[in-house]
């Protein structure tokens, strides 16, 4: 059973992880288009109605996640599971030169092993907040240290996310 502070934690940053994404997509439709398509992994008639379609399912699993709907958790693992997985068919075909999307339209984030694992990491947290929440009273001190907890996850992601933009941008100096 997971502690009703770390199931909020949970829910919360992912939901923000989604949320975020599907902003910076629909904020700059054309980028994200373009991004999904460099993937190379959907028929080319099938990028323009994915690329709206996309940023819409990030906000409603997002919503989801934070009404605790039962298949919110599965469809969020789902999304970080296919991204991680594209990300790991192109570095296998050798193209780690494509914009990630990761970045939003603000900042360009080279493919990187790195971001498949962290991918993976999204995917089994969401499937954690599947699990039953134990029941226990709340008081005002856990709901201080939920939101801060949700920062903190926000923090650290946002944190990983930047190295990895500099460790790209560090190996392209290098070659």
């Amino acid at each position: 059973m997971l502690d009703p502070i770390v199931d909020f934690m949970l829910r919360g940053g992912l939901a923000a992880i989604l949320a975020l994404a599907a902003i910076h997509k629909l904020r700059d439709r054309a980028t994200f288009e373009g991004q999904l398509a460099a993937y190379d992994l959907l028929p080319e008639v099938m990028v323009h109605g994915a690329s709206r379609a996309i940023p819409l399912i990030e906000l409603a699993a997002a919503l989801f996640l934070m009404m605790r709907s039962a298949h919110a958790s599965v469809t969020a693992a789902t999304i970080f599971f296919i991204y991680g997985a594209a990300m790991a068919i192109n570095l296998a075909r050798g193209r780690r030169d494509i914009d990630c999307g990761c970045g939003g339209p603000d900042g360009k984030q080279m493919l990187h092993p790195a971001l498949v694992v962290r991918n993976l990491v999204l995917t089994t947290c969401a499937l954690l907040v599947s699990w039953p929440v134990a029941a226990r009273p709340l008081g005002w001190l856990d709901y201080l240290v939920s939101v801060l907890a949700v920062v903190a996850v926000l923090a650290i992601y946002t944190a990983f996310n930047t190295l990895m933009a500099n460790l790209a941008g560090t190996q392209r100096l290098k070659d």
